[in-house]
């Protein structure tokens, strides 16, 4: 992750263009470093995420999770690397705000669900494509309540398509859509004009913004993700859909009836 400062503006930008800025174990602990450092600078008054290369994100790096050889394992991905992260960028002082170009898949959604405004470039693409290979969006899904409608959320949830940026707007998903070729210009310009404003009376807002989203979504997305690690991934709809993913072949899912053995 490249980290860079403009004034009271800390630019993170997510660097791994080659694998379309998936998160891996590095990627969460680098995210929480960087956000940590800018908060212990009183100097700093916004955080700016955005990225390298044709997409915002494509989600959580799959090849890294699929190696995990014991439960402890995933359980310390994702409840003691990505859960902290996502809580300390809701519960930070400092507003973020993402800039997506290209795609945000899976887990690049769900970081977007905690940061503060959202600019997307028109040509942005949203997909929560869990289901279709045997997984769900545990992390959106348990924060989905508290920023966007449920309608949009089964949707994304149930069906795996993907939705426009237009229609992520409409949603609630995101804040702004610009064009592609304005996005850091607009991006800047939002983060300086928040960087302007009185630094305690904007924590304090963001503070109360994110209440119920710290009290209630961030326990749910929890629990979430320990039936995710618990039953889904090593289940036969989980393994089959992984493995189908990697391979790069259509999974093979067996009938409810044989899943409930019956």
């Amino acid at each position: 992750m490249k980290s860079e400062t403009d004034g009271p503006i800390r630019i993170l930008t997510l660097d791994r263009p080659e694998k379309l800025n998936a998160m891996n174990s590095e990627a969460w602990t680098d995210l929480l470093r960087e956000l940590r450092t800018a908060e212990d600078d009183p100097s700093i008054r916004v955080l700016l995420l955005r990225s390298q290369g044709r997409a915002f994100c494509a989600g959580n790096d799959i090849k890294e999770t699929n190696a995990f050889t014991t439960r402890a394992q995933t359980r310390a991905y994702f409840l003691d690397l990505m859960v902290p992260t996502i809580t300390a960028m809701a519960g930070s002082r400092l507003p973020i705000v993402a800039e997506v170009q290209g795609m945000a898949l899976g887990a690049g959604m769900e970081l977007l669900q905690f940061c503060d405004v959202v600019v997307a470039g028109d040509d942005a693409v949203f997909r929560l494509p869990e289901t279709s290979i045997g997984l769900w969006a545990t992390v959106f899904l348990g924060s989905a309540s508290y920023t966007t409608s449920r309608r949009m959320t089964q949707y994304l949830a149930l069906t795996g398509e993907p939705v426009s940026a237009q229609e992520a707007l409409e949603a609630g998903l995101i804040t702004r859509v610009v064009a592609p070729d304005d996005l850091q210009r607009v991006g800047g310009e939002v983060a300086a004009r928040i960087a302007r404003n009185a630094p305690r009376a904007t924590a304090l807002s963001k503070k109360f913004a994110n209440h119920t989203m710290l009290t209630e979504s961030l326990p749910v997305v929890r629990e979430a993700l320990s039936v995710l690690i618990d039953e889904t991934f090593s289940g036969q709809e989980g393994m089959e859909g992984v493995a189908s993913f990697l391979e790069k072949r259509a999974p093979v899912f067996a009938d409810v009836t044989n899943v409930h053995g019956r």
